[in-house]
C-alpha cells in the first residue's frame, strides 16, 4: 500500500514541524504505523469474529503496535478486548486470574454484578473475589485445581469466559503477546490442553502473538502438533523498503531537511528495514540535523555518524553484552560481521582464517542464538544469520580492533 502524503507541517501521527517525529522504544500510535493495514485488520476480523489468529515476527517489528492499532479500532466500535504480555506474568494462575477479573469487568457495569458474574461462570475455578474500595478494583484468588497456576486453570478460565459472552451476547476478544511464554510455563501437555478448550469457542476470539518464529512456526504448521491449522497465521516481516523510504523523506521535510536518496538507503540498510531500528536510526540522523540553528542536510555520511553515537550510547549495555560471550562466541561474532554472506560462515576457509574448527563454529552459532544475540531469518526458500540489534555489531565494529 503507498505511503499517504501528509500536507507539511504535519506528520501523520499529528506531530508538528518541531518535534522529532520518529518514534521507538514503546507502543506506537495507530497513525504512526507505516504500510501494516492488511496485518491490523487480519487481528481486527479475529477480534470481532471469534477468530484465532497467530501473529508471529521477531522482535522490534512492530507486533505489539500492531495489536495496539486493532485493539483501539475494535474498542471504538465498543468491542471488549482483553490484551496482555505472557512474560509480565510469572505464572498461568496470574493470568488467568486478571483474566477473570477483567472479563467480568468489562461485562458488567456496577460492582455487584462483576462479583455474580464471577460466581455464575467460574464455578470450576471456586474463585475467591474481593472488591477494593480504595483502589475501585476486583482481585481474585482461584483454587480450582490441584495443580495450582497449572494450564488446566487457565483454559477453565477460557471457558468461563465463553460462557460469560454467550450468556451476554457479547464478542470477547482475548489477546496475549508473546504467546511462548504461556507453553514455557505450562509445559509440553499445554497445547493440547488449549487447543481442546478454545476451538469450540465462537464468542471468545483469540490472537496469540510471539517473537519466537521457529516455535511458533512449527506449532502451528507441524501437522503431528495441536495447533496446526486451528487458525490463521500471519508472519510480520520488514515494511516494504519503498513506502518506509517515503515515510522516512516525509518525516524530515517537515523540518525543512534536506534529504539525499542515499541518505534514505543507508537508513534501512544499516537498521536492517527492522522498524523499530529504522525508527531509531532516523530518530538520531533528526537530533544530529537539529542541532544547529539552521538544518543540515542528511547524507549518508551523517547516518553513519548518528548510527555510531547511537551504538556508543549504549555502551555500558554492550560492553556487558560482549564480555558475557566466550571467546569462541565473540570470534563466531566478528566472523558474522566480517565475512561475505556468499562465503558462509563454516566453511573450510573461514575455520581457517579465524581459527575455529567447523564443528565448534556451529556450536557458537547456535549459543548466540539461544542467547537472543542473533537470530536466523527464513525468506524465499532460504535463510541468513542477523543480529538481533545491529547496533550491538555497529559497537563491536567500532570498539573491538580488527
Amino acid at each position: 500500500m503507498p505511503c499517504e502524503i501528509i500536507p507539511y507541517g504535519i506528520m501523520p501521527n499529528g506531530i508538528k514541524a518541531g518535534a522529532n517525529p520518529f518514534s521507538f522504544g514503546g507502543e506506537l500510535e495507530p497513525a504512526e504505523l507505516v504500510d501494516r493495514d492488511e496485518e491490523v485488520q487480519a487481528v481486527v476480523n479475529a477480534m470481532e469474529r471469534g477468530g484465532k489468529l497467530f501473529l508471529i515476527g521477531p522482535r522490534r517489528y512492530g507486533k505489539t503496535s500492531i495489536l495496539r492499532a486493532a485493539a483501539d479500532r475494535v474498542k471504538k466500535r465498543k468491542g471488549i478486548v482483553l490484551r496482555y504480555d505472557a512474560e509480565a506474568f510469572t505464572s498461568l494462575e496470574l493470568l488467568a486470574s486478571r483474566l477473570l477479573v477483567d472479563t467480568a469487568s468489562n461485562l458488567t457495569g456496577t460492582v455487584e454484578r462483576v462479583g455474580t458474574l464471577i460466581r455464575d461462570f467460574f464455578k470450576s475455578v471456586r474463585p475467591t473475589a474481593t472488591f477494593n474500595a480504595t483502589e475501585n478494583k476486583w482481585s481474585v484468588t482461584l483454587a480450582g485445581h490441584e495443580t495450582a497456576g497449572g494450564v488446566p486453570l487457565l483454559t477453565d478460565v477460557l471457558n468461563g469466559i465463553e460462557r460469560a459472552a454467550t450468556k451476554k451476547r457479547r464478542t470477547v476478544a482475548v489477546v496475549i503477546d508473546e504467546f511462548q511464554k504461556i507453553i514455557a510455563l505450562g509445559g509440553e501437555a499445554a497445547e493440547a490442553q488449549i487447543r481442546a478448550a478454545i476451538q469450540r469457542h465462537r464468542r471468545v476470539g483469540y490472537v496469540f502473538a510471539g517473537s519466537d518464529t521457529r516455535l511458533l512456526a512449527d506449532m502451528t504448521s507441524d501437522p503431528r502438533r495441536p495447533f496446526y491449522k486451528l487458525g490463521e497465521r500471519r508472519f510480520v516481516g520488514p515494511v516494504p523498503r519503498a513506502e518506509f523510504a517515503a515515510f522516512i523523506k516525509h518525516g524530515f521535510s517537515v523540518a525543512a531537511i534536506p534529504v539525499d536518496d542515499d541518505a534514505v538507503d543507508a537508513i534501512l540498510d544499516d537498521a536492517e528495514e527492522v522498524p523499530y531500528n529504522v525508527q531509531l536510526l532516523a530518530h538520531e540522523c533528526w537530533d544530529q540535523c537539529r542541532e544547529t540553528r539552521k538544518p543540515t542536510r542528511l547524507t549518508a555520511g551523517l547516518v553513519r555518524d548518528a548510527k555510531a553515537i547511537a551504538a556508543l550510547r549504549n555502551d555500558p549495555l554492550y560492553s556487558q553484552l560482549w564480555n558475557s560471550l566466550s571467546a569462541t562466541q565473540q570470534t563466531a561474532l566478528l566472523a558474522l560481521l566480517r565475512v561475505p554472506r556468499s562465503e558462509g560462515l563454516t566453511s573450510a576457509a573461514v575455520s581457517r582464517k579465524y581459527g575455529i574448527p567447523v564443528p565448534s563454529m556451529q556450536k557458537a552459532l547456535v549459543a548466540l542464538e539461544s542467547k537472543g544475540v542473533i537470530r536466523e531469518e527464513h525468506a524465499r526458500a532460504g535463510s541468513l544469520l542477523r543480529l538481533e540489534d545491529p547496533f550491538f555489531g555497529a559497537w563491536v565494529e567500532l570498539v573491538v580492533p580488527r
